[in-house]
């Protein structure tokens, strides 16, 4: 089953939490189809006008509405601060979020503008290059700096990295999971829990930066799901696309290595630093999140690997034996290197 290509009245809450939300947007459903299935159900659709836009539906016991409100603020502040994001659209109502209740549990529905960019593909693509690196650096410079400027309300903030349920280590360990992997991943997450997190090193950040995250369009790079945005690290907005491309085997491109990967991390921080300070101790922490990442997708993915095996077009490396390669990495003493050297 392809998950791109689900019909829309296939039945799952999902699609349920959609029927209802045609009329909150004036949706057409003809012109609508399912572009993403992962966390969120992301669906491509138009308005009734022929506008492209974007319909996500996320689960309310993953992601509660105060917290995705939360993120629709500070989407909203990027864009007046000039940063080229994810753009909310109220409802006719003028709700920016939708909440449905259905028997299988609650919905949260929320509408975006749809880019006009396309997506690259980092092992085959021309522009997978140095001018895209560089491009990417200042687009997160400059979100990390205009978010430096915004305080989100206490009542629709969003969570630090450790607290969202996603790639939560779970108190009892279901089978599927190492249990000495588990143990080793716990005491680095309670370790990183107890570093100091000095002002600039540690806010609001994008969180899941990777190839499918980005658009580009005329050269200019457009930023979209800030679904997973968290208060974290800074460096954890390069450690995403580090890691997906150039260490987990799935996904890595041909010829990757930590120089290669170092000298993509250079880029990046070249043109971050034309937007925001970045000093040598943040630098020094990009390995660290590297690992933190191996945790997120190690506790997401291991439970429903064909799902991700889908999600993810058959990757010729099964997920299994990426997330096989996780288990080694951390068995090993989470031995990652990461070339710093080019900075």
């Amino acid at each position: 089953m392809n998950p791109n290509l689900l019909p829309v009245d296939d039945s799952s809450p999902y699609h349920d939490a959609l029927a209802q939300c045609i009329d909150h947007w004036g949706l057409v459903p003809e012109k609508t189809e399912l572009v993403r299935d992962g966390v969120n159900h992301v669906f491509a659709t138009e308005f009734a006008d022929g506008a492209p836009v974007i319909i996500r539906i996320s689960d309310g016991a993953l992601r509660g509405r105060d917290e995705i409100l939360g993120e629709l603020l500070w989407l909203d502040h990027l864009i007046r601060h000039g940063c080229t994001v994810t753009t909310p659209i109220p409802s006719r109502g003028g709700d920016l979020l939708e909440t449905i209740e259905l028997d299988a549990g609650t919905m949260h529905v929320s509408c975006f503008e749809r880019f006009a960019g396309r997506q690259l593909d980092p092992a085959t693509d021309a522009e997978w290059n140095d001018e895209l690196f560089l491009k990417l650096g200042r687009e997160i410079g400059r979100i990390h700096r205009i978010s430096d400027q915004f305080q989100l309300p206490v009542d629709h903030d969003r969570q630090p990295w450790y607290e969202s349920k996603l790639g939560q280590i779970p108190d009892l360990l279901p089978d599927v999971f190492n249990p000495q992997v588990a143990e080793a991943m716990r005491a680095f997450t309670d370790e990183m829990r107890r570093r100091p997190t000095p002002s600039r090193h540690y806010g609001l950040i994008h969180r899941d930066l990777h190839a499918g995250n980005f658009l580009v369009e005329n050269g200019k790079v457009q930023i979209i799901d800030f679904d997973l945005g968290c208060y974290c690290w800074r460096t954890m907005d390069f450690a995403v696309l580090l890691f997906l491309y150039y260490y987990y085997p799935s996904l890595r491109i041909p010829h990757a290595n930590p120089e290669s990967s170092g000298h993509v991390l250079a880029k990046m921080v070249q043109g971050y630093r034309d937007e925001y300070t970045l000093d040598r101790e943040q630098l020094d922490t990009v390995g660290d999140m590297i690992l933190l990442h191996t945790v997120l997708n190690y506790f997401l993915m291991a439970p429903t690997v064909e799902h991700w095996q889908i999600a993810l077009r058959n990757p010729k490396t099964s997920i299994k034996e990426s997330l096989a390669w996780i288990e080694q990495l951390w068995l090993n003493g989470h031995e990652l290197h990461v070339d710093l050297s080019q900075l």
